[in-house]
């Protein structure tokens, strides 16, 4: 009886060392930070630039309320499509190398297709590695293998970054004028305050018949817009921007019936 007492306390004391050997072994500590690409917060970025070879430089800027777009043109930007840039500074990479000048060619990176700056930090956008596709990521003098995940962004145009909101978000609307009568109703001036498109595009080709409304805001300041289209999709031009919102087509029957309904 005391031999198996001492076996099964033998036992015991073998599994807590195992135990506390796990435990204790390095490499396993819960709280080891992990090898990021830069030690920058995404909050403390303020400008993002992109350049692709033959294309406009694309450069966004922080404000005092979100981003905004500087170059090629200037409106409010899309922080959805801003975030994902913002979060490359902290992508863990899987390997690293030094920069061997006559092999650069076989990651893609001896002309790069895409070259991405945050703040100072400029970043170049090889291929795809063939095994776990990770992408090679060029900066200052070594070559890193993160995670595919913003580079589709970076093929993005300059319109794909602005904000969808066609209503500024600091002023309140207070009235839409069209050609038969005016719009003033609270709730129904509220479906348009809301309006999201689906995409921007450039509005480089201005129609000079289209049919037109006039935004009056909190500011004093007007807002004219052409109606472009109504099917298959719903398409608004902005002719002091240079751009067009794209809707779907039953969000713009539900933004003219409300002015169409109205018979104030």
């Amino acid at each position: 009886m005391r031999a198996r007492w001492l076996l099964n306390l033998l036992l015991l004391l073998v599994v807590v060392g195992l135990t506390a050997l796990a435990y204790l072994r390095p490499g396993l500590d819960t709280g080891e930070t992990a090898d990021t690409l830069s030690q920058r917060l995404p909050e403390q970025i303020q400008q993002l630039q992109i350049e692709r070879p033959g294309r406009d430089v694309i450069t966004i800027a922080r404000i005092v309320d979100g981003w905004q777009l500087t170059a090629p043109i200037t409106l409010p930007a899309n922080r959805f499509r801003i975030e994902p840039l913002l979060q490359l500074a902290r992508a863990v990479k899987h390997s690293s190398f030094a920069v061997i000048d006559d092999a650069l060619a076989q990651y893609g990176l001896a002309e790069p297709a895409v070259w991405l700056s945050i703040d100072s930090e400029r970043y170049a956008f090889g291929g795809l590695e063939p095994l776990n596709g990770y992408r090679y990521v060029m900066h200052a003098g070594q070559v890193h293998l993160l995670s595919d995940r913003i580079y589709h962004y970076l093929l993005m145009s300059p319109y794909d970054f602005v904000s969808p909101q066609l209503l500024p978000p600091a002023v309140e609307l207070v009235e839409v004028r069209v050609a038969t009568h005016e719009l003033r109703d609270g709730l129904q001036l509220e479906g348009w305050r809301e309006m999201q498109a689906r995409r921007v595009s450039a509005y480089s080709e201005f129609v000079d018949d289209a049919e037109q409304l006039v935004f009056v805001l909190s500011d004093e300041t007007l807002l004219q817009v052409d109606i472009l289209q109504r099917e298959p999709e719903f398409v608004l031009g902005v002719r002091e921007r240079q751009v067009r919102y794209h809707f779907t087509e039953a969000a713009g029957e539900q933004l003219m019936q409300l002015l169409e309904g109205d018979d104030a």
